[in-house]
């Protein structure tokens, strides 16, 4: 019982100080620090994409999103249809998107979980 319960305390502090590291390691990416080109293509290679066609609610320039009124999205990234806001790639230029357009979108899903618009085009009537 005793060898057990000391396993036990050996795994529980190893997970600590694994996640201590870890999340230092995140606040350094989170600040902007620089990363190697590993780093990079592991992101990268994580980023799952789906398709997607919906309405334009609203744009925040300011803050890089968009709120879209979309039906499911396909692809390996399938999502139902909902409205949401979504931060937006730096490539996507939003001044040619307004209140009302119709459009179709790439989206992506980044290592961290969160969903960018990686492409938007105009639906031509």
């Amino acid at each position: 019982m005793k060898t057990t319960r000391y396993a036990f305390a050996r795994v529980a502090a190893c997970a600590a100080i694994s996640i201590g590291i870890g999340g230092a390691s995140a606040s350094a990416a989170d600040q902007g620090a620089p990363r190697g080109p590993v780093a990079q293509a592991t992101e990268n290679a994580e980023k799952t994409t789906g398709q997607g066609e919906g309405v334009v609610r609203a744009v925040d320039a300011d803050e890089r999103r968009i709120m879209i009124t979309h039906g499911p999205v396909s692809g390996p990234l399938e999502m139902s249809p909902m409205t949401m806001a979504f931060h937006v790639a730096p490539n996507v230029d939003l001044s040619s998107l307004s209140q009302g357009m119709k459009i179709k979108f790439t989206i992506s899903r980044d290592a961290k979980g969160l969903y960018v618009i990686e492409d938007v085009r105009p639906e031509k009537p």
